[in-house]
């Protein structure tokens, strides 16, 4: 069996290397999420998050990245993987600059010969009159002392069962766009998992960049950066805030680390440079 740990490492492997194959990437690269528990027969239908967004100065060669997704694991295998990742993400190699990018991914195989960011390949649809669109600059960032937000929803259509995606920059949703169902050999029905979290990488002569807002959960609100509003998306397309506390994981918590789900709200973060 091709253990969900193993999965959320192998994606946030490809979502480097889809842009940078020759990265040198440092490896293991970190990472801070939180997830459900999961399992064959349980079934999801959505996500929905609020984070803070930040921005930095980065080289190319690293990558710093927050997102929501939701997966199924298939058979087990890597080549049945299916995703959809929604978030922000600073990739310089990937966009051409240093500025804080709102970024859609996808793939159903894991990432082997399927997926792409943004609409860089055939996948993504646009919804009429969308005023975002996957890749686009968010502009102002937040800082220590002016926090700035998205919110995020991806969920299924009862009707379509098309993949959606709603975004709001400190303000109210609005529809970008779809995954058609016919991308997904295994998501055409529903999730088995739902996740969030950060990820960094660099290369190898590089230092790893910063996590969230570069502090580390400890430091609460205000300085560490936060996910809240954390809510279960149901058959109907509605939002519930999520009661129960879900577990955490992080490859290197002195580095970057992520506290567990609780009452809807989870901190996360880390310096650069610490790996």
């Amino acid at each position: 069996m091709f253990r969900f740990s193993l999965l959320m490492l192998v994606l946030a492997l490809s979502l480097f290397y889809v842009a940078y194959p020759s990265s040198g990437l440092r490896i293991p690269h970190q990472r801070a999420t939180v997830q459900t528990p999961g399992g064959h027969d349980v079934e999801y239908y959505g996500l929905l998050a609020m984070m803070d967004v930040y921005g930095y100065d980065l080289k190319h060669g690293q990558w710093t990245s927050t997102s929501i997704w939701v997966s199924h694991d298939g058979d087990g295998s890597r080549s049945s993987y299916n995703s959809i990742h929604v978030g922000w993400q600073i990739f310089p190699e990937h966009y051409g600059d240093s500025h804080t990018h709102f970024y859609t991914y996808w793939t159903r195989d894991g990432s082997q010969k399927s997926g792409c960011y943004n609409m860089d390949c055939p996948g993504f649809v646009r919804a009429d009159g969308a005023t975002v669109v996957p890749g686009a600059v968010i502009d102002p960032v937040g800082d220590a002392h002016n926090l700035q937000n998205i919110t995020i929803k991806v969920f299924k259509d009862k009707v379509t069962d098309d993949w959606w995606i709603y975004y709001g920059y400190n303000s109210n949703l609005k529809a970008v766009g779809y995954y058609p169902r016919t991308l997904f050999t295994y998501m055409d029905q529903t999730a088995n998992n739902i996740a969030f979290g950060a990820f960094v990488a660099a290369a190898a002569t590089l230092p790893t960049p910063p996590m969230g807002s570069g502090v580390l959960p400890n430091g609460g609100k205000g300085r560490a950066a936060s996910f809240s509003y954390v809510s279960l998306v149901d058959k109907d397309g509605q939002s519930n805030l999520v009661t129960e506390n879900w577990p955490n994981n992080a490859d290197k918590g002195q580095c970057y680390s992520i506290t567990p789900l609780s009452s809807a709200k989870a901190f996360y973060g880390g310096p650069g440079g610490c790996v």
